[in-house]
């Protein structure tokens, strides 16, 4: 099969970014030639795909995901440590069936969003075999998507960042003894996680040259060095890497520095977690030391802005990480920017929330360093940093070609401007007309062609309609809802300390008190770490 894609421009990210005009040529899953139409046009073809009316770019690649928060978008709200005692309810209950379309629905909106491959974050169904991971990877498979697919486990803290028995005696002895046997925490024995990993990876990883199975400790304060080991010894036994959430939140932060005594990244760093082959989630409290460790491992830091605005985690540090050297990656949490999953939205505001007013010179991060970081970094992530990267020869074809009409209209308007700035600033998921994943169209003419949109669309509302989020019984109501909420206050008081500690910021955005005075204006002096 040897297929023409036409664009003007093609973003391909090789010497230069893109080629006004351009064409490239696909042989099955690979790009053999990449160059002008003039020069390209004229041979022998299978297929047409794009044209003067369209711009060709790199597919996206989501380095972190959640496909299970099909379950729950739209309702996260709160900052991850006080939502994380809400978020057992969705493990309940599912059975196989309606886990694998609530999954599929989200892989939709990552097709249609411009993603070709994902980085998931799995927490799994304990009630289901292996923990329903070969449900959710059908999903990917029969939607023709990219996935590096991290089972999760965490084994402490798993209440809030204390030992939980500690945190247990804090509460009156009949609550104490409700939350112990309720599913809230959803840490899973990370000896059966273990093994249905063992199982999945062997009939899964590589399987069609779009599916990689990886290790995914939770975060820094819910796993112990002891886990992190695990992880780290089983990936490089089976040569497929890891992905960890990691300086997410203020508390976050401050844990590692009062129960180990080092930054975040010291301690993974000294644990043998980090490097080429490990994503890290969110990445937002970040001190310099723990950028200049990102830049020394060749680990990949995945910004989520979207997620990371809605869970009032802040903003990642994206301008300083690229500045010292460090490789970044974006993705949308599974909770993105309006519950879209448009990676438009995400890239563009990931790339806004760095033009810092304090600093009037610096405008904005240079749009190539933007895509080229997008791109290579999210490679890396994904574990697939041979095959993507760019739309370059001996690259596979995985690229979204979009109708140019209203990012680069009226005509002539931005004629005269960089298209990668047009791009990065106007191109939203209402322009993708086709995707290409390994040179196969799973979206064309604005039609997913792999399934039946509609048919799942529609077993997917029958099931929350009827299922997914009706109680079984008064007890389990109390579960997901009655029981989180007493506990609610003493999750807030215990990270209060921590909440009412200044730090310094990283980012500066705007004033309390109006301009200093010139003389004589004392101002408190913090020694905390550097956000």
């Amino acid at each position: 099969m040897r297929t023409l894609v036409l664009g003007d421009p093609i973003v391909h990210l090789g010497e230069e970014p893109f080629i006004v005009d351009g064409a490239l040529v696909i042989e099955d899953e690979k790009i053999v030639d990449v160059g002008s139409r003039k020069e390209l046009e004229n041979g022998s073809y299978d297929e047409i795909v794009g044209g003067s009316e369209f711009c060709v770019m790199p597919g996206f690649i989501n380095c972190h995901f959640h496909s299970e928060c099909s379950l729950g978008q739209g309702v996260y709200e709160l900052i991850f440590e006080r939502a994380n005692i809400w978020m057992h309810g969705a493990f309940l209950r599912i059975s196989e069936e309606d886990l694998y379309h609530s999954i599929l629905n989200h892989l939709i909106l990552l097709i249609r969003g411009g993603q070709t491959a994902a980085v998931d974050m799995y927490y799994g169904q304990p009630n289901l075999p292996n923990f329903g991971a070969e449900v959710a990877l059908q999903a990917y498979e029969d939607a023709g998507l990219r996935v590096a697919f991290g089972m999760v486990t965490r084994d402490q803290n798993i209440y809030v960042h204390q030992d939980n028995e500690s945190f247990l005696g804090c509460l009156p002895p009949h609550l104490a003894s409700e939350v112990r046997n309720s599913p809230i925490g959803y840490a899973w024995p990370s000896d059966k996680v273990f093994a249905a990993y063992r199982d999945v990876v062997s009939r899964w990883d590589g399987r069609d040259g779009r599916i990689r199975v990886i290790l995914a400790p939770d975060w820094t304060p819910a796993c112990s060095d002891d886990l992190y080991k695990q992880n780290r010894a089983l990936a490089d036994e089976f040569n497929t890497g890891l992905t960890t959430h990691v300086l997410e939140t203020r508390s976050e932060m401050q844990f590692n520095f009062e129960h180990y005594g080092k930054c975040a990244m010291r301690r993974l760093h000294d644990l043998g977690v980090l490097g080429e082959d490990a994503c890290l989630a969110h990445f937002v409290w970040a001190t310099d030391e723990d950028i200049d460790l990102l830049a020394e491992s060749g680990s990949v830091a995945s910004n989520d802005p979207g997620s990371n605005l809605r869970l009032s985690a802040g903003v990642a540090r994206m301008r300083d990480i690229l500045d010292r050297g460090g490789k970044v990656g974006f993705g949308t949490d599974g909770i993105s920017y309006a519950d879209r999953e448009d990676f438009f939205d995400e890239i563009r505001l990931a790339a806004l929330l760095q033009r810092r007013p304090m600093e009037l010179a610096s405008g904005r991060i240079q749009s190539e360093r933007i895509f080229r970081t997008a791109a290579g970094s999210g490679a890396r992530a994904a574990r697939f940093e041979s095959e993507l990267g760019s739309l370059t020869p001996g690259k596979e074809a995985d690229l979204l070609v979009l109708r140019r009409e209203r990012i680069f209209g009226p005509p002539q308007r931005y004629a005269a401007a960089n298209p990668l700035d047009v791009l990065l600033d106007r191109a939203d998921s209402t322009d993708l007309d086709t995707v290409l994943i390994r040179g196969k169209a799973v979206m064309r003419g604005g039609a997913l062609t792999m399934i039946d949109e509609q048919k799942e669309r529609a077993a997917f509302a029958e099931a929350a309609a009827e299922r997914l989020w009706r109680f079984a019984s008064d007890e389990e109501r109390r579960l997901a809802l009655g029981l989180p909420a007493e506990i609610e206050p003493f999750v807030l008081d215990f990270y209060e300390r921590w909440t009412a500690q200044p730090v310094t910021p990283g980012y500066q955005y705007n004033t309390t008190t109006g301009p200093l005075r010139a003389e004589g204006m004392e101002t408190e002096q913090v020694t905390t770490v550097t956000h």
